[in-house]
């Protein structure tokens, strides 16, 4: 198929998605073939009018014959330019050489079109080869990210878990110290206790007993005094009762600011145990 100047300036190429032609150098490229296409449409033209000219002044035209052309390309179109036998030399040397040059020019044009599709292909392979890597590459780096965050928590977690175990057996070793250290405390405030009640209570009895086998009446008895029997019997129950009233009043005073009747009650709520008192402390506590 011969090419126009009308089929070059209005030719359009398809746009692809992914890779195609470089669209200002396939632009180019046309323009400069339809320049040179312009260029030799008008040297056919002035051709053909000198052709008519000479036709004009022959006498009788003679067959046409061909003008042997180059051996052509593959894939270029050979272009076949016919003379008349009076043309000149001059003007078959111009035919033979526009018909060269235009040959010329479809295969340097076919050349540099086949060149372009090579290298479009290659920058698409080159350019899928290294979406490619950097694909794979973001993939084992993610990949490693999640896996350096993975072991971080679990180290981190099983840190915490740790510190948490020692705590907590670091605490219950504090509270069992201070429990034994407060059962020590209480056990020496209870014998503390029995022992003050016992040597109290000893010590009491002695004061009562003395107080009992003692005589407060003085030898020499007043005259006013020994009036009657009765007077002086009442005064020696007297004696006796102060001083087992005393008696009372000291044992009540062993533990000062306490209740008399809560001492009692605790007393004989607590018959049973050593330290009725220290329990009671405890208990309100």
């Amino acid at each position: 198929m011969t090419l126009s100047l009308d089929d070059v300036r209005n030719k359009r190429f398809r746009m692809t998605r992914r890779s195609g032609y470089e669209v200002i150098e396939v632009d180019e490229f046309v323009d400069q073939v339809e320049v040179s296409f312009e260029q030799l449409t008008e040297e056919n033209q002035n051709l053909k009018k000198q052709l008519e000219a000479l036709q004009a002044t022959a006498p009788e035209p003679p067959a046409a014959t061909p003008v042997p052309a180059p051996p052509s390309t593959s894939g270029a179109e050979t272009i076949v330019v016919t003379t008349g036998a009076e043309a000149s030399t001059a003007v078959v040397r111009l035919v033979a050489m526009s018909t060269e040059q235009a040959e010329r020019l479809v295969v340097e044009a076919t050349d540099e079109a086949n060149e372009i599709k090579e290298k479009a292909a290659a920058s698409a392979h080159e350019v899928t080869s290294d979406a490619q890597a950097r694909a794979d590459r973001l993939v084992a780096e993610a990949q490693q990210t999640a896996e350096r965050v993975r072991a971080e928590a679990q180290g981190r977690a099983d840190s915490l878990d740790a510190e948490v175990a020692t705590r907590r057996v670091a605490l219950l070793d504090a509270l069992n110290s201070e429990r034994d250290a407060l059962q020590l405390a209480v056990g020496e405030l209870r014998s503390f206790e029995n022992s003050f009640r016992a040597n109290l209570t000893g010590e009491l009895r002695q004061h009562i007993s003395a107080l009992e086998a003692g005589h407060a009446q003085p030898a020499k008895v007043p005259a006013l005094a020994s009036d009657t029997d009765a007077a002086a019997g009442t005064g020696t129950a007297s004696v006796g009762t102060s001083s087992a009233d005393a008696a009372n009043d000291s044992a009540d005073s062993v533990f000062p600011g306490e209740d008399p009747a809560q001492n009692a009650g605790a007393e004989t709520a607590d018959q049973g145990s050593e330290t009725p008192r220290l329990d009671a402390l405890l208990g309100d506590r």
